[in-house]
């Protein structure tokens, strides 16, 4: 994603936090400065207290979604990055669970974490007010009165956070971890189409109810409450619009073969050729070129491994550099199955093979259009290679 920043690395995933979320944290501390007082270090103490409040807070959602990492990893689910932006987090995956309960799996571990995390916080806080305070009486009364900082009042806050985040994530609704958990259980009943349509409509309750609750606090409260309900309210029902939309085509590409979506002609290199820069001009056609021998692929070289061995040209022939482990796809294999390996690659197009002999190459682009194409309109009975390498150009 543009206009983001690294925060390191767990688990072997990057974790990314947008750029607004530095603006997020400024803002904290500036809504938290009451300029007309003169009290300057009052005013650093409830600005340290705004953005260290905040960044706990995002603190937690990283943890919820390491929950999504860990369990996905734990299905052999690859997981490319983790993203914290102003709204909340998200685990990327590199493509979806395809077993229903697998879903569910990945969907509930981001609020079991919360939930854990906040048995654990709030076992601490019971101890640590009744060991200093002696009766519960007056441990609340003192948790009222410290300052927001007091170990006891920090403990308080992390563990209503993380029971507040397993709550809202538990909502049916997408792109909630309720949402997603609900349609992989109604998935084991009914068609994955018909379990999207429940959690779908689900969505557009919510939705519609946070809009009407939104109208009550623009007269009765906060017009930035409001704001709030209003723009969450949207978002559920615009989730739930783009996930039917989501699952529509994958029900739609599960009905088509990869035969029928090939690019042709396919470009090809031979091992032996040159890397010169003359081969740019076929990367510009197709992004990644199958290496051939005969008609049998041994290997792919894609656009970004061209430019990286174009320093030391002329040293290279194709087989220094190609890719000898790549995705690939069976002819007669979906488009689904093709989309979900095109998400997961960084070759960014699929070798077809039809038994040992290579049919064609297959593009993200190539998936969506043959997705509102006649198949009979695109299969092509007989590949067609041309050679890439600079014997030709």
């Amino acid at each position: 994603m543009r206009w983001s920043f690294p925060l390191g690395r767990i688990s072997g995933v990057p974790i990314q936090a947008h750029w607004l979320f530095g603006v997020l944290l400024i803002w904290a501390g500036y809504a938290s400065w009451d300029h007309p007082s003169q009290n300057f270090v009052a005013n650093v103490s409830a600005a340290i207290n705004a953005v260290g409040s905040l960044v706990l807070v995002f603190l937690c959602v990283l943890l919820h979604e390491l929950g999504h990492t860990v369990q996905a990893q734990a299905l052999g689910i690859p997981v490319r990055r983790i993203w914290l932006l102003p709204f909340g987090g998200l685990a990327e995956l590199a493509h979806l669970p395809e077993n229903p309960r697998d879903e569910a799996r990945v969907a509930l571990a981001g609020p079991a974490v919360n939930l854990g995390l906040a048995l654990m916080l709030g076992a601490l806080l019971a101890l640590g007010g009744l060991a200093v305070y002696g009766t519960p009486a007056n441990f609340l009364e003192r948790l009222n009165t410290e300052t927001a900082l007091a170990p006891l009042n920090i403990l308080f806050y992390l563990a209503s956070i993380n029971f507040s985040l397993m709550l809202f994530n538990l909502l049916p609704a997408f792109p909630l971890d309720g949402g997603r958990a609900l349609r992989g259980l109604l998935a084991l009943r009914v068609s994955r189409l018909k379990a999207t349509r429940i959690i779908y409509w689900l969505g557009w309750f919510y939705g519609g109810t946070l809009l009407m609750v939104s109208g009550w606090w623009i007269v009765r409260a906060q017009w930035l409450m409001a704001l709030s309900l209003i723009g969450c309210g949207l978002f559920l029902i615009l989730s739930a619009h783009w996930e039917l939309q989501a699952e529509r085509n994958r029900a739609a590409l599960n009905e088509i073969a990869a035969r029928h979506a090939v690019r042709q002609p396919t470009w090809t290199l031979a091992p032996t050729d040159q890397i010169t820069p003359a081969l740019a001009f076929t990367f510009k056609l197709q992004a990644t070129l199958p290496v051939m021998v005969g008609e049998r692929i041994i290997g792919v070289l894609s656009r970004q491994d061209f430019k990286a061995a174009l320093p030391r040209a002329s040293t290279l022939t194709v087989a220094h550099v190609m890719r000898t482990h790549f995705p690939y796809v069976r002819a007669d294999e979906t488009l689904w199955r093709a989309h979900q390996l095109l998400l997961g690659s960084e070759v960014g197009a699929l070798p077809v093979l039809e038994g040992e002999t290579l049919r064609g190459m297959l593009t993200l682009t190539d998936v969506y259009a043959a997705r509102f194409a006649t198949p009979s309109t695109i299969l092509i009975e007989n590949p067609i290679y041309l050679p890439g390498g600079t014997s030709v150009l």
